[in-house]
């Protein structure tokens, strides 16, 4: 007896599909996954990112906002107390100035102390030596003055009153420069006629006297303390005074 075979239920029922069939079946996947893959590129090289961009409620997007001016706030406040600290570092205690010049033993080292030290305070300093009313160009430390320029420095001693507008002798003046009679040519020396100067006269010996001459360029001077820069120009003066007798602290 005969009888038709059972079939298998595993079996695949229907007939295989030929390779044209199967590219038109499984095109719209591929297309997806083509799109998915550029989408994938596009945000790589863009930084696009749809979380990101995503919708959100309005009470969102202003507490974000609160938080990032709060941390803006902060970093202000951050970045001033750091200013503030590093001020005060770059500030040397004065003791250790003193010691600074005892250890000189020239004159030509104590001027050059001197102005590094005024350099760290004040970009562009010029230390000039007076003597029988003509000032001379000593030392120097900061932008635009090289030896050279220094050397050349040879001026009246009336061209630091004509400067300062007033009979500069034994006060320190601070302010802007008066372009009066031979004051333009010093400034073509120095490299340009700065908004705001500083002028410290130092007296070393009785016919020997120093003027510190400062400034910072094309921006006003920095807040510096008067103070302290006079007591450690006339310590430098003292200093040089007792180097030239032949003498030690």
């Amino acid at each position: 007896m005969t009888g038709k075979k059972p079939e298998d239920p595993g079996a695949d029922s229907h007939p295989p599909l030929s390779e044209d069939e199967f590219c038109e079946k499984t095109k719209p996947y591929v297309n997806y996954l083509q799109v998915v893959k550029e989408d994938i590129a596009f945000c790589r090289g863009t930084g696009y990112d749809r979380e990101k961009t995503a919708v959100v409620p309005l009470a969102e997007l202003a507490r974000r906002e609160e938080d990032r001016l709060r941390r803006q706030e902060q970093g202000e406040r951050d970045f001033e107390e750091a200013s503030e600290q590093e001020r005060r570092r770059s500030v040397i205690p004065i003791g250790e100035i003193v010691d600074v010049l005892r250890a000189t033993a020239s004159v030509e080292e104590v001027a050059g102390v001197l102005v590094e030290l005024m350099s760290n305070m004040i970009p562009r300093v010029l230390l000039l030596w007076e003597r029988r009313n003509v000032l001379y160009g000593f030392a120097s430390s900061g932008m635009g003055l090289s030896e050279v320029k220094l050397l050349t420095i040879e001026v009246p001693r009336r061209v630091m009153w004509e400067m300062a507008g007033v009979a500069f002798d034994l006060d320190t003046y601070r302010g802007p420069p008066q372009l009066i009679g031979q004051v333009p040519r010093f400034f073509e020396i120095v490299g340009g006629k700065p908004p705001e100067i500083l002028l410290v006269p130092v007296q070393v010996t009785a016919n020997d006297r120093w003027v510190l001459y400062a400034d910072a360029g094309d921006a006003p001077l920095p807040a510096v303390p008067s103070r302290l820069i006079e007591v450690i120009a006339s310590r430098a003066g003292a200093r040089a005074d007792l180097l030239m007798d032949g003498h030690a602290w």
